[in-house]
């Protein structure tokens, strides 16, 4: 009955490379309009991936559940360590490289996330387990 819970974090933020917009992939590997790594683009980045996260699970940490901002502070930090030259490669013109740097990368945040936080189901929408829907129980 109470099976340990697994969900592919690696998985969801490879997922969150597909659908981030292409500014902000540029930004990061400092092939926007400035040619500068731009910060911010590790926030929205980071902000992306905690947001569609946190529609099926949340975060704690020492057994306190931890807010989205800090989540997403956390893995902004992440995101900007990560070096230039991966992202460079992610922008380019090679699929057969771009997917491959996407799995590390999105591997490689996934490890930094498991580690700094425990992992538990929160689906941001729970309807109940008789399928009520969000107008309430039915009559």
């Amino acid at each position: 009955m109470n099976e340990p819970f697994s969900y592919d974090v690696e998985g969801a933020i490879f997922i969150r490379f597909a659908m981030v917009g292409r500014p902000v992939l540029n930004g990061l590997a400092a092939k926007g309009q400035r040619r500068r790594r731009d910060p911010y683009s590790a926030t929205l980045f980071a902000r992306d991936i905690v947001q569609s996260l946190r529609r099926q699970i949340g975060f704690r940490r020492q057994g306190e559940p931890v807010d989205d901002a800090a989540v997403e502070e956390f893995l902004a930090t992440v995101i900007w360590d990560i070096p230039v030259e991966d992202f460079v490669v992610l922008v380019g013109i090679d699929a057969t490289r771009r997917d491959a740097v996407k799995r590390v990368i999105s591997k490689r945040l996934a490890e930094r996330l498991t580690a700094e936080f425990e992992i538990f189901p929160a689906p941001a929408f729970y309807h109940g387990h008789t399928g009520t829907g969000p107008l309430g129980p039915r009559k």
